[in-house]
């Protein structure tokens, strides 16, 4: 059964990790849908222009950045409607995890989980006090409990993490709650992360995300998606 979705048009959608691959096609996803799209990206002078799209700076490994790129979208549109947690990095994953560098863990962990954390405890307030707001974290199949194995060992603990605070977060909103916060696998996409032999173009997860990004008071929270239909986790 399709997710149930409401227009875009107007919502302040903000969407880290903007400047490439799945962050950039699902920032173009939500312009062409009608949305105020702000997009974090490291190095805004590298990202690449979308009409009525406001770049701004952001570092998710880095609390400051984190606190100015949300206090800077709110004054620039008022508010903020929805945030995708895209911006994610891959370390050394070919490394068996028993020879895992404790430091490559917490690099990983800073961005796809904290940075993601961080973000939420962030805007949440915000979005309680107006009534409304939609989260989706980006996740991957490599994150699953249930298709766990080998190698990708800090990536996929991240991931891991990611969908336990997406469970945890949901739980806590409680189930009248006028938030709603999900996680997504996009699948194997073709990005400078998934290479050029993945079976997915960006604009085909971006679609899913705007349209996570976009449910209806009807639609779930807690869960986990791929193309548009719940997963095992």
């Amino acid at each position: 059964m399709p997710l149930p979705i409401e227009p875009a048009t107007g919502k302040v959608i903000v969407i880290t990790g903007a400047n490439r691959g799945i962050g950039l096609a699902t920032a173009h996803e939500l312009q062409r849908r009608g949305a105020k799209v702000v997009a974090g990206v490291r190095e805004p002078n590298k990202m690449t222009a979308i009409p009525d799209v406001t770049v701004l700076e952001l570092d998710a490994a880095n609390p400051e950045s984190c606190r100015t790129f949300v206090a800077q979208a709110e004054r620039e549109h008022g508010r903020i409607d929805g945030l995708i947690n895209n911006a994610g990095i891959l370390v050394n994953p070919d490394t068996p995890v028993l020879e895992l560098a404790e430091d490559d863990l917490r690099r990983v962990l800073e961005v796809n989980l904290i940075g993601a954390m961080r973000l939420c405890q962030l805007v949440v307030p915000g979005m309680q006090s107006r009534g409304y707001g939609r989260i989706v974290n980006i996740s991957s199949g490599l994150g699953a409990i249930t298709d766990m194995g080998g190698v990708y060992s800090a990536y996929r603990m991240s991931k891991l993490a990611l969908n336990g605070f997406t469970r945890i977060l949901a739980a806590e909103l409680g189930p009248n709650s006028t938030l709603k916060v999900n996680s997504l696998d996009p699948g194997w996409v073709r990005t400078d992360m998934g290479g050029a032999d993945a079976a997915r173009d960006p604009s085909e997860p971006a679609g899913e995300i705007a349209d996570l990004v976009s449910i209806s008071a009807a639609g779930p929270s807690g869960g986990f998606f791929r193309r548009g239909e719940p997963r095992e986790w």
